[in-house]
């Protein structure tokens, strides 16, 4: 009875196959994905920091992107322009600085789930430039940095290590959905950015076991030969 299951099973997969229908497919907006970036920025509190080495490096790595993960949270009051703690001293500082304040900062979801699929999550690159948050925003911003981040207490500015709170302003927004064909893949306009609201109501979570990501593969190999 099992074998005969499947077999209706692989019947029906081959038959969506044949007349073009993804049963993997989901409808996403560049508005969903604007609010998905927006989750993404508010949930989680890791990214790439990339900023371009310049001209005081040796000669061999100069000009080469540099990125290393970072501590962020979304900012107080929530508007998509991440807050991030950074040291004067840190590469990623003195290579912005150089380079008219541009980086950008590579955001994705992280999990421990065994069934974790990463390629058929969203992320985002986020283009923009960074900011020295000023004297008298710092206290309400520090409050909400060591609300996401308790272990960042030890770094807070006046403790040395010349580390300042900094505001990373977001001019353009790339993001990838998922796979294409099923999710939203390409630019978002930062005024869209800006304006949604995380909420989570679009975030999907692609909790899938072997069998299902295998078919996803498949699939997107035979809309991409």
């Amino acid at each position: 009875m099992a074998n005969f299951q499947r077999l209706i099973l692989l019947i029906l997969f081959l038959c969506l196959i044949i007349n073009n229908v993804n049963p993997y497919k989901f409808v996403e907006s560049e508005k969903d994905a604007a609010i998905i970036s927006r989750n993404l920025v508010k949930e989680f509190g890791i990214g790439t920091l990339v900023t371009i080495m310049n001209h005081h490096e040796k000669k061999d790595v100069r000009g080469y992107p540099f990125g290393l993960f970072d501590y962020f949270t979304d900012d107080c009051p929530s508007t998509g322009n991440p807050l991030l703690l950074l040291s004067d001293w840190q590469k990623s500082i003195q290579n912005a600085r150089g380079n008219d304040w541009k980086a950008s900062l590579m955001i994705r979801k992280l999990s421990n789930n065994d069934t974790f699929f990463p390629f058929a999550e969203p992320r985002l690159n986020l283009f923009g430039h960074l900011e020295r948050v000023s004297e008298d925003e710092v206290a309400n911003v520090q409050k909400c940095f060591l609300d996401k981040h308790p272990r960042a207490r030890g770094w807070l500015p006046g403790g040395g290590h010349m580390f300042y709170f900094y505001r990373f302003i977001v001019h353009d927004i790339y993001f990838v959905g998922g796979f294409g064909n099923e999710h939203y893949i390409g630019y978002i306009d930062s005024e869209l950015y800006h304006k949604v609201d995380p909420d989570g109501s679009t975030y999907i979570n692609h909790n899938c076991n072997e069998e299902v990501e295998v078919e996803q593969v498949r699939w997107m190999n035979m809309q991409h030969p």
